[in-house]
């Protein structure tokens, strides 16, 4: 019974990733009217499978070093708090990490059953959060300076349709990152094996059911999105998200996007950027981390 619902609960909140990063991955080239949104969502949906398929077992390290012994009733309650994290931000449309929330949460059960975590391992996962979003934030900022001096010595007709379709190409390598880094670190998380058929159905179905208010969080209310800015931030983003999985380090792609996005717009001498949006995500991105690991860390001595 408990595996049963161990296994429900993964899809679902595999489900709500889905629809609640889709920001990350296809917000930019939607809200660029670049393409339609069925298409950004389906060009997402494919990235999402195949990362998952092809690199999402590359977490394995990262969740042995903070939960090392996993039993059902432990993983039942991580997935329990990281769903209602999950709802609440999709009720406030704030797009929410589920790398913070479930590795926080993880460390608290593990703190309160007393496991061997590797805490290097938890340092250098802490330390790689915070150093990822100042280097997506400098590196977009130094890349747009570099860059639009260039753009400004070519054909502009002929170097818009160059990036438009080099942002639909990044979009889908965010997404398929997305897909190895955060999608595989749930599922290598489970005790057990679920099918991968499962794993990609609840893809789809959070992908076109839970990505709407989302999308305009990051495509409008954060800053009018420029082409160029746009690949920049998605570019410098999967770079990092790939740098971390390869590690076995689970990262948040709507972090380095958003720290991106922020470094590209301050590029921008005369660009309005909305402050308020993203204070907002940060303030509950730094919540939502206490709230997790002391909901862990609480219940599993209450319960476990």
């Amino acid at each position: 019974m408990i595996s049963a619902l161990t296994y429900g609960m993964a899809l679902f909140l595999i489900a709500l990733v889905s629809g609640n990063n889709l920001t990350a991955c296809s917000g930019s080239i939607i809200a660029g009217r670049i393409v339609g949104k069925r298409a950004g969502i389906l060009l997402t949906i494919a990235g999402y499978s195949l990362g998952f398929l092809l690199q999402g077992s590359l977490l394995s390290t990262g969740i042995n070093a903070i939960l090392p012994v996993r039993s059902d009733q432990s993983i039942l309650l991580a997935l329990s708090i990281a769903t209602l994290i999950f709802l609440i931000a999709h009720r406030f449309r704030v797009p929410q990490s589920l790398s913070i929330t479930l590795s926080m949460t993880a460390l608290g059960i593990s703190t309160a059953l007393g496991l061997a975590v590797d805490w290097g391992f938890i340092a250098y996962m802490i330390t790689f959060w915070i150093a990822a979003a100042f280097l997506c934030a400098i590196f977009a900022f130094a890349t747009m300076r570099a860059t639009r001096g260039f753009m400004s010595k070519v054909r502009i007709w002929k170097a818009l349709s160059s990036v438009k379709m080099l942002l639909i190409l990044i979009s889908f390598f965010t997404a398929f990152t997305l897909g190895a880094n955060t999608i595989g670190f749930l599922y290598v998380s489970l005790p057990g094996r679920v099918s991968e058929f499962m794993v990609i159905a609840a893809i789809i179905f959070g992908s076109f059911v839970f990505s709407a208010g989302e999308i305009k969080r990051v495509g409008s209310d954060i800053l009018p999105l420029r082409y160029l800015n746009a690949l920049v931030s998605q570019s410098i983003s999967v770079l990092l998200v790939e740098a971390a999985t390869l590690s076995s380090v689970p990262l948040s792609n709507t972090q380095t996007f958003i720290a991106s996005l922020y470094g590209s717009a301050v590029s921008y001498r005369t660009r309005i950027i909305r402050k308020r949006p993203a204070e907002t995500i940060l303030f509950t991105w730094i919540v939502t981390s206490l709230v997790s690991f002391s909901a862990g860390f609480l219940l599993t001595k209450v319960l476990l």
